[in-house]
């Protein structure tokens, strides 16, 4: 009775394994399928005079604008060494993608901008938030320098007073510079 179990549980566990991964299998030849097919047809639409009876894909231009349009900031943007290997992943992925669309493979290139996405999107976030917290803690210690400041100035005339606002001006540029390094230099060197 035992052996019969085991063998009977043997077999569906293998069918179950063999079923899915042929749907796995399946999918991956659907894609295959798909970008062989596309690639004929790129290739018959560069030929003068076949061009005329065979349709390409539409390109996904809004998919692609906004993808661009992410990555542009993501490049603009300074990263820091926390995120580098994945700003690198995005960026090689991002030409390797750029590279199916100048080629007029529109439909691969639509799926994978679609895989792409959300990628971008949670780097483009990190970034972003690591900007506002760096930001927000500049802010707090600008506001305690300006607090030292005020009460320093109560008592200053002419030039030492015109020396700590031009102080004061220079960290709220750097603040809205982003240049956080050397914000940091400069309150560590305050005149006062």
């Amino acid at each position: 009775m035992g052996r019969k179990r085991l063998i009977k549980n043997l077999v569906v566990i293998l069918t179950l394994t063999l079923f899915l991964s042929s749907c796995t299998l399946k999918e991956r030849f659907q894609e295959f399928k798909e970008d062989n097919v596309e690639r004929v047809k790129v290739f018959l639409s560069n030929l003068p005079l076949v061009r005329k009876y065979v349709s390409l894909h539409s390109p996904p231009k809004e998919l692609y604008q906004e993808i661009k349009g992410m990555i542009e900031w993501i490049k603009g943007a300074k990263v820091p060494d926390l995120y580098k290997e994945e700003h690198k992943a995005v960026l090689k992925e991002w030409e390797r993608i750029e590279g199916y669309y100048k080629k007029k493979y529109y439909k691969k290139c639509e799926r994978e901008l679609k895989r792409f996405k959300p990628k971008v999107e949670t780097l483009k976030n990190k970034l972003e938030t690591y900007r506002e917290t760096l930001k927000k803690e500049a802010m707090q210690k600008y506001q305690a320098v300006e607090q030292k400041a005020k009460e320093i100035l109560k008592n200053k005339k002419g030039e030492e007073r015109l020396r700590i606002e031009l102080y004061l001006w220079k960290l709220r540029s750097l603040i809205a510079l982003e240049d956080y390094e050397k914000f940091n230099q400069e309150i560590e060197n305050a005149p006062f």
